[in-house]
């Protein structure tokens, strides 16, 4: 902590400024609450200004700032209770100042100090793997007795991410990691929507400033180009409501940066061809009471009705969330409808309940099971989850598996499968047909011969889809073999794969980092290193977007080194690139002529595929930057024939 320097115009310029958020604060905490509970609100508040009374944060404001800002959010953004937001107020009192958990206790009660506790990092000599993982571990144990401790970390970790300008680069790099691995998917998993879009904005914004800023000036050219397209489509919809006695409001929300880029990233297409640049929102009031009076579902299905008269729906496009929520309680209909442009616009239909639990997610629905994707039921999985851990390891985590663990936990989307009987069952994104078999029981796993998905008769290895039927076929001579971990994203199925190839005397070991074979940096990229923990000096580069990057920032945020690779002449990266159009006589000449002779770069691989009319160019080349690829990438672009060429990432064993 830095000690307040001294100085009448700071000290009463800080003193004004803490008055006013602590006014602002109290003003809103007493909205709805009994003047019982406001007063200990003020106590608290009282006992932590004295505790940090001489510290302050890098920028040299007041600590107490902090605490303050944490108390609001966990009030006015998650509209949680009276003892959070006296935990909040108090949660760091006892990892920084002399007060202790026993003080806290005998002062405000024991659930608040329980609270506290959970919310305290621990200080040790020596962590059994490092002290990001520790605290993580620490934390999430309170998931079994209360989730009240996880929902006022991340309204710290959200106060912490819009205040991280003042951080330098490696601070900034080790908070982001742990928010991108950690952090944003927890708020996503407990359904708030608006925490983790922000969370996610905000790191990508640090971590990568430059394509940050690019994307950004992309968005605001699109949303001038389109305003027109996209009133006049409102407009149709808004009027089309009013004729049907239907109060509903519709909002226009862009998707963040964030989103646009790892959408970008995962479909591997240019931002022109995304589609769903805008959501529109259509959030009605319920009609109640009287001989109107209809349900949330049917609700929604007029509206649905409504806009399929009004404008062409692109088929397949119809999600139902209402009768079938996401797992993290998510409830909505899903729809595309073509505009006067020719673009499809994804319609979301809800009602004020649902816009509203979308938003606070587990607080809302902390006391309602919803179905299968309800949060309470994640919550009661992952406690189980974290007991396994326990009861297995103790949450050992010394070959690294603990976070892999969580991060099973926390994905980010999911799908609904079922039995041959039609029972559902939620797995993550990507899930298998043999994560799907340990989900049915660990000896069905285990002994996993084959599947059977609609009907057809396939590998236990198969990705599965939303909506699939699955079988599952066994046999007693069938063991879990070493590759099966690869064929698996679930805990529970890779905790089983292990603990059957231990019993083999199979040796599992995790993957070593190795520069430059998962993500292919070049100077002049957004880069991040880390230091090797043998002493050896080296130092393992990635770009800053790199999933094992993220990984690394979260497990060993202590490592981290600012990297700057200085371009020369004479020194050359492999480099690969990607290019798709309309093909034409001689026109692979004239994109090899463009990198071999306008260049003078060497190609080391280029490979030509041609049908009905259309090529795609994949080439293998040496460059010295990241700026000289994005330039090369410029040029093809303007050839003739060429609709897309982008930058990919060299995949190497």
């Amino acid at each position: 902590m830095d000690i307040l320097r001294p100085g009448k115009k700071n000290e009463a310029l800080y003193k004004q400024l803490v008055q006013e958020q602590r006014d602002i604060f109290l003003k809103n905490a007493a909205i709805n609450r009994l003047p019982e509970d406001l007063e200990r609100i003020r106590q608290a508040y009282e006992y932590a200004y004295r505790a940090h009374e001489k510290q302050t944060r890098k920028t040299g404001e007041p600590y107490i700032l902090h605490p303050i800002a944490v108390a609001r959010i966990v009030n006015e953004e998650l509209g949680l209770g009276t003892n959070p937001i006296i935990a909040s107020l108090l949660h760091d009192v006892v990892e920084d100042t002399p007060c202790t958990t026993e003080e806290i206790k005998e002062l405000f009660g024991e659930d608040i100090a329980f609270l506290v506790d959970g919310l305290t990092k621990e200080k040790m000599e020596q962590y059994e793997l490092s002290m990001q993982v520790d605290n993580i571990r620490k934390m999430l144990m309170t998931i079994q007795y209360d989730i009240r401790a996880l929902l006022i970390k991340l309204a710290d970790r959200l106060h912490n991410m819009r205040t991280l300008a003042e951080m330098p680069l490696h601070k900034q790099m080790k908070i982001t990691g742990e928010t991108d691995f950690f952090f944003a998917p927890l708020a996503n998993r407990l359904g708030l929507h608006n925490v983790k879009t922000e969370l996610e904005n905000l790191s990508f914004k640090f971590r990568s400033p430059e394509e940050y800023a690019r994307i950004q000036k992309i968005l605001d050219d699109y949303a001038i180009e389109t305003q027109g397209i996209r009133n006049r489509f409102v407009a149709s919809i808004e009027q089309m409501l009013r004729d049907h006695n239907i109060n509903a409001t519709i909002t226009q929300d862009i998707r963040s940066v964030y989103s646009i880029w790892r959408h970008m990233k995962q479909k591997q297409v240019p931002f022109r061809r995304l589609e769903s640049v805008y959501i529109f929102n259509i959030v009605y009031e319920l009609k109640t009471g009287g001989p109107c009076e209809i349900s949330e579902k049917n609700q929604c299905l007029e509206i649905y009705s409504l806009l399929t008269d009004l404008y062409t729906e692109r088929v397949g496009s119809f999600h139902n969330y209402v009768d079938n929520p996401k797992a993290n309680g998510y409830e909505a209909l899903h729809c595309m409808f073509m505009t006067e442009h020719g673009t499809w616009a994804e319609v979301h239909i809800k009602s004020k309940r649902m816009q509203e639990a979308s938003i606070r997610g587990s607080i809302v629905n902390r006391h309602k099971h919803i179905g299968i994707g309800g949060v309470d039921a994640w919550v009661e999985e992952f406690r189980g989850t974290l007991k396994d851990m326990v009861y297995h390891d103790g949450f050992n985590n010394k070959d690294g598996f603990f976070l892999e663990g969580v991060k099973a936990n926390l994905y980010s989307d999911d799908i609904r499968v079922f039995t041959p009987k039609g029972e559902q069952i939620l797995l993550p994104s990507n899930a298998t047909a043999l994560d799907f078999a340990y989900v049915i029981h660990s000896e069905i796993g285990d002994h996993a011969l084959f599947a059977r998905v609609n009907g057809m008769l396939c590998s236990i290895k198969t990705v599965l889809k939303r909506g699939d039927r699955v079988e599952i076929g066994t046999s007693s001579a069938i063991m879990p073999q070493k590759d099966w971990l690869k064929a698996v994203v679930t805990y529970k199925a890779k905790s089983c794969i292990r603990s059957a190839l231990r019993k083999q005397n199979i040796s599992v070991k995790p993957s070593k980092y190795k520069f430059a074979k998962c993500c292919s940096p070049l100077p002049g990229d957004e880069l991040l290193g880390f230091e090797a923990q043998d002493g050896s000096g080296k130092v393992f580069v990635h770009t800053r977007n790199c999933e094992h990057a993220i990984k690394l920032s979260t497990e060993h945020g202590e490592t981290i080194v600012n990297v700057d690779i200085e371009v020369d002449d004479f020194t050359y990266y492999p480099a690969r690139i990607y290019a798709f159009g309309v093909d034409r006589k001689g026109i692979t000449f004239e994109i090899s002529q463009i990198i071999s002779e306008e260049w003078g770069l060497n190609i080391n691989n280029m490979t030509v595929t041609t049908k009905d009319a259309l090529f795609e160019c994949d080439i293998l080349l040496e460059v010295r930057s990241a700026r000289e690829i994005n330039s090369i990438i410029a040029r093809l672009e303007s050839v003739l024939g060429v609709e897309e060429v982008r930058r990919k990432t060299i995949r190497r064993d």
